[in-house]
């Protein structure tokens, strides 16, 4: 009861948070001066955009596969780049990150490994993600007059990111020490449940494998920094079509406002949140809150939209709906957390 509760407080909370977004929007932009911006856009920049936006699962995905290690699954870079962008498209919609346990519920049934283990794999991914964030708002702020709403996130990303790698060390250095500490705990249930759970921490630790092996480390780190240049250059494709300067220090900064600030649980689709990020981070460079409304709108329409779209085809290709697949994911995580099989 209390879990449901919860759960309908968090939705009304996104949802209001986004409505909020919504209403600063719309107090802000003159909407005759959007339509014109909007009537100038240049399409060649615009399709340009779509291809690198849906790039980047692609290289989410094959970071993902080096996160296996030292097994790899038994899926195709095309099947995980689908699981990719249905974890994502499940995120974009429903608030909470069930797009996290959806893609491992679904490597556990197409690929025969261990749900837990690809939940450890997706969990080094958050790591490793969150680090280039705190490094990239790091290196961002000798070079941008930071406003005060961001500057004070600047530190609690950094705390985060470093709190994070250092639990992930501390899990990595002392693989042994934790799984004796579990087993000491486990030892107060029976005997088959705590053999289950047992398993489980074993296979979540193997998943944080890779970030501790020197040469698939290397790899990963070498994919991330791939996937997060191709963002950015997203980000920057895009000013050309608005006729905005192609600036790096620009794409950067609405990556890293962008990556920072939809994290927040928001209304379905990251409508209202996700414009009111665009109009901020690029008014921080002078650029009109029409044209940065604008230019949020189209983004918005070409990741969300695009990633949404592949995410539905690849559902469809597997005969899953949205309905059915959300059902599955929540089920599976009742049955973790009843010490069902994994």
């Amino acid at each position: 009861m209390a879990h449901k509760l919860t759960s309908k407080l968090r939705i009304w909370l996104s949802l209001a948070l986004g409505l909020a977004a919504l209403i600063l929007v719309a107090q802000a932009v003159d909407f005759r001066q959007l339509w014109e911006v909007l009537r100038h856009v240049r399409l060649p920049f615009i399709v340009l955009t779509l291809v690198t936006s849906l790039a980047t699962p692609v290289l989410k995905a094959v970071r993902w596969r080096g996160l296996f290690h030292p097994q790899r699954p038994a899926l195709s870079l095309a099947r995980l780049a689908e699981l990719v962008v249905i974890g994502q498209a499940i995120n974009f919609m429903i608030p909470g990150r069930l797009g996290e346990v959806a893609r491992a519920y679904l490597t556990g049934e197409e690929a025969a490994v261990s749900k837990v283990y690809a939940l450890g794999t997706l969990a080094a991914e958050k790591l490793l993600d969150l680090i280039v964030l705190a490094l990239l708002a790091l290196a961002l702020i000798p070079f941008i007059a930071l406003p005060e709403w961001l500057a004070a996130r600047v530190g609690p990303i950094v705390a985060a990111a470093l709190l994070a790698t250092a639990a992930a060390v501390a899990l990595l250095g002392g693989r042994r020490m934790w799984l004796k500490i579990a087993g000491w705990v486990l030892r107060f249930l029976p005997p088959a449940q705590a053999e289950v759970w047992r398993t489980r921490v074993a296979a979540g630790l193997d998943g944080l494998a890779a970030i501790g092996h020197p040469r698939a480390a290397a790899a990963v780190w070498g994919w991330t920094v791939l996937f997060w240049l191709t963002a950015a250059v997203t980000n920057g494709l895009l000013f050309l079509a608005f006729d905005l300067p192609a600036s790096p220090l620009m794409a950067l900064f609405v990556l890293a406002v962008l990556q920072g600030g939809v994290a927040v649980p928001s209304t379905p689709g990251k409508i209202g949140v996700f414009h009111y990020l665009c109009v901020l981070a690029l008014s921080v460079f002078g650029v009109p809150a029409a044209t940065g409304l604008g230019y949020g709108l189209v983004l918005h329409f070409l990741v969300v939209g695009g990633i949404s779209a592949w995410a539905a085809a690849a559902l469809w290709r597997r005969s899953w709906d949205w309905r059915r697949l959300t059902q599955a994911t929540l089920e599976d995580a009742s049955a973790t957390n009843r010490g069902g099989d994994l």
